[in-house]
């Protein structure tokens, strides 16, 4: 184990003996621990693929994955006009685990025979992350699935056509990818002016807009990272800059947005987040940390660092 200097302190970095931090060969122990829980492994371990000669796994241009990031319907059409080849498809599918082929198409057959199975659905990354996070029990993972079915029967096509007037209030967006190629997503929550936000939208807009974004990184943003990184990418780094963010914050639509992107994201998009790094929280937002953590499952929790000092972006996207 490393740490970084002292500042710090309350992130640790694990080396890994110098190897990739993804490997799935490590100790489960050895992993970094937050609030006294184990890390999960993130989710690209199912799919590591055999490490790549030097000259081929360098790093794409950072024009090129602010363009993969910020335009995503524009990569999707260029992949249609190019097609895939076969190591395109090698790289977007992910080397398969045999033990995890087996729990999937154990999965399938289960789903199959409650005959709500659309084959639109019956894809195998989505199926394996449903399984993780109800920790590979098909009973429980198949109620989740089936919960999720028909969640989405209430969401088609959305265009949410005020964008550029809420992210004038609302800062976020994916800027780059952090050393394993995964998309980062930024917010600066202190910046948030939730009286402006409402005028230019409404919660339940934004909430079908947080949706749309969902599935853009699933279906686009996620197969362009793999593309850009030759290795398969199936979840995203986030940071949230809370500096100046406490109790006063949490009023009652900020609560009710909170709980609504929490639950959405926990119950529809599970196993997406790879870690989570909350920076700048004073004493205000410890406060109001303890109130959220009550409203997160365990396994995300696990996930989510949070930092009391000043912090580098660049520290999160580097080492994460």
């Amino acid at each position: 184990m490393h740490k970084s200097n002292e500042k710090y302190r309350e992130i640790t970095i694990d080396k890994g003996g110098g190897g990739d931090s993804d490997s799935p060969h490590r100790d489960a122990s050895k992993f970094p621990k937050v609030m006294n829980r184990p890390i999960h492994p993130p989710i690209e371990t199912h799919f590591l693929l055999p490490p790549l000669p030097r000259k081929e796994a360098e790093k794409p241009s950072s024009s090129g994955l602010k363009s993969v990031l910020s335009y995503p319907l524009k990569v999707r059409d260029s992949l249609k006009k190019l097609g895939k080849s076969k190591s395109m498809e090698r790289i977007l599918e992910g080397t398969h685990d045999p033990k995890d082929e087996q729990i999937v198409q154990s999965f399938r057959e289960l789903l199959f025979l409650e005959d709500q199975f659309p084959a639109k659905h019956n894809d195998y990354h989505t199926l394996l992350r449903f399984l993780r996070m109800r920790d590979f029990d098909l009973q429980k993972a198949k109620e989740m699935f089936l919960n999720y079915l028909q969640w989405r029967k209430d969401y088609g096509e959305f265009k949410f056509i005020e964008l550029v007037e809420v992210k004038k209030c609302y800062p976020h967006g994916f800027h780059g990818v952090d050393r394993s190629g995964r998309p980062v997503y930024i917010e600066r929550v202190g910046m948030v002016d939730l009286n402006a936000l409402l005028q230019a939208t409404s919660i339940d807009r934004f909430v079908k807009y947080h949706v749309s974004e969902q599935e853009k990184t699933l279906n686009l943003r996620y197969p362009a990272c793999s593309i850009a990184a030759k290795r398969h990418i199936a979840s995203t780094t986030s940071i949230l800059d809370v500096k100046g963010v406490g109790m006063s914050n949490f009023s009652k639509p900020a609560r009710y947005l909170f709980m609504e992107i929490q639950k959405i994201d926990s119950n529809y998009y599970p196993e997406t987040l790879n870690r989570l790094f909350i920076i700048n929280a004073g004493s205000g937002f410890r406060m109001l940390w303890k109130v959220l953590k009550a409203f997160m499952d365990a396994r995300t929790l696990a996930k989510i660092h949070v930092q009391i000092e000043a912090f580098n972006f660049l520290y999160c996207i580097r080492w994460h």
